[in-house]
């Protein structure tokens, strides 16, 4: 309750005083404001508003109290064991309470701050010759940077650095990337298992059947056909995307592991084009790990440990999926072929292995008839004259294999050429003649006086 009494001074004043139910009147605010003699109806109608303002002001930061959970609990009494205990509001409940009712904050909470003396003043002119020297804030305004140059973000400012983002890849991959499988390679880079709030243990357990059957091989029938049972679903089974990174990083990881056994990445390679066969998936955000592992597949220089293994089906088998790789997501990348028909003529150049040579050959005609116009033809026409000399000249037996390899790759790319659509001028079929030879014959359907005359 609120009482409006008079101040016992000289001037007329209003004093509120609340009454606590449970203990003699005291003091609650006392507020000394020199006004004329107040009506004894004006007195009560102020009383009762301001008793109602105080109520309702108390009440809304009593709820604001136990939303915050800001309960503060202090003993009514003499003493801790003989008093009641009560909750407090504190300032800041009533300040966010007039704050919802759209009033102003109440500054003071109680206490009186300390009078600043004379040497706590500071001179107004001394104070604005010294902002004079600091450097005023720059306007508000738009530049505008490079986030990325044909794929590639450049090394600018504005850019985070290469070296921030390793670093958060590499702190992500430590806490929440799982890999898959639990050894460390000859670099020291531990590799942890999969976790278990990342995979339901449903997918878990798929994930590990379908690696344990690519890891057995297919040496007897049975295992085989497990390994084929594998693949066949995850080419078609639903509900795999969330194990998606993990399959793809399974392979480009296995892959850089077991590059000198070529069976066993030819399953790989399988299991890849499986990911690419499956229309629920969505592999668009991986191609960065998936690209690179397909491309070391066509043009690495040695692919076998041993002489005897066939490396030659693993790059055809490798180009294979990696142009179908291009043609599923070339719409949505414009630059993704031009890329990698770039990483393959590098393969192809002066000076490299004819194993690589092969590859790129190899990955190159199944691009189509406009690719070989583009890059292979001039190419094939100035090397096949070399390839010839170096069969007749040596006599290692693998010297010979490859040299031979590199031919077939280089008249298949032709015969891909010499189709119906693409038709060749009397001036390109002479200078055709005049490098290959005989060897036009069988790659071409169309009817020349020389091919009529060699058969």
């Amino acid at each position: 309750l609120l009482e409006c009494k008079q101040a016992p001074s000289s001037n007329k004043a209003l004093r509120f005083i609340g009454h606590h139910p449970t203990s003699r009147p005291r003091t609650i605010t006392s507020m000394v404001v020199s006004v004329p003699s107040v009506q004894t109806s004006a007195r009560s109608t102020l009383v009762s508003l301001v008793q109602e303002h105080i109520s309702s002001l108390v009440r809304e930061a009593t709820c604001v109290q136990r939303h915050c959970k800001r309960a503060r609990m202090h003993a009514h009494g003499d003493s801790e064991q003989t008093g009641i205990i009560r909750r407090r509001l504190h300032a800041d409940d009533i300040n966010m309470a007039l704050q919802w009712r759209g009033s102003e904050k109440i500054y003071a909470t109680g206490t009186i701050g300390k009078e600043s003396s004379e040497s706590n003043k500071v001179n107004l002119e001394d104070y604005l010759k010294s902002e004079m020297d600091l450097r005023p804030p720059q306007e508000v305004g738009l530049t505008v940077h490079w986030l990325a140059v044909d794929g590639v973000q450049p090394d600018i400012p504005q850019n985070p650095g290469s070296q921030s983002r390793e670093a958060k890849e590499m702190a992500q991959q430590s806490t929440a990337a799982p890999a898959v499988t639990d050894e460390a390679d000859e670099g020291g880079i531990h590799v942890t298992q999969l976790l278990p709030r990342l995979l339901s243990e449903e997918l878990r357990l798929y994930f590990t059947r379908v690696t344990s059957a690519v890891e057995r091989g297919g040496a007897s029938p049975i295992s085989r056909q497990q390994q084929d049972a594998a693949l066949a679903g995850v080419a078609r089974d639903p509900g795999l995307q969330e194990l998606v990174p993990f399959l793809v990083l399974y392979i480009s990881q296995s892959l850089s592991k077991h590059l000198g056994n070529p069976e066993h990445c030819r399953t790989l390679i399988r299991m890849a084009r499986s990911l690419l066969q499956n229309p629920y998936l969505h592999l668009e955000l991986h191609l960065h790990q998936l690209i690179p592992a397909l491309l070391t597949c066509v043009v690495a220089e040695r692919l076998s440990s041993r002489e005897g293994d066939n490396h030659w089906t693993l790059r055809r088998e490798a180009a294979s999926t990696l142009v179908q790789v291009c043609h599923a997501f070339g719409d949505d990348y414009a630059m993704l072929e031009a890329r990698v028909l770039k990483a393959l003529c590098k393969a192809i150049g002066p000076g490299k292995a004819l194993p690589t040579i092969y590859g790129g050959f190899t990955a190159i005609t199944l691009f189509g008839p406009n690719a070989i116009n583009s890059f292979l033809l001039p190419l094939a026409m100035g090397n096949w004259k070399n390839w010839e000399s170096q069969l007749e000249k040596t006599n290692d037996a693998r010297k010979r294999l490859e040299l031979q390899m590199c031919q077939q790759a280089a008249l298949d790319s032709l015969s891909v050429l010499f189709t119906d659509d693409h038709r060749i001028s009397e001036e390109e079929w002479e200078e055709l003649q005049d490098t290959f030879g005989d060897q036009l014959v069988m790659i071409t359907s169309q009817e020349t006086d020389y091919a009529l005359m060699a058969v």
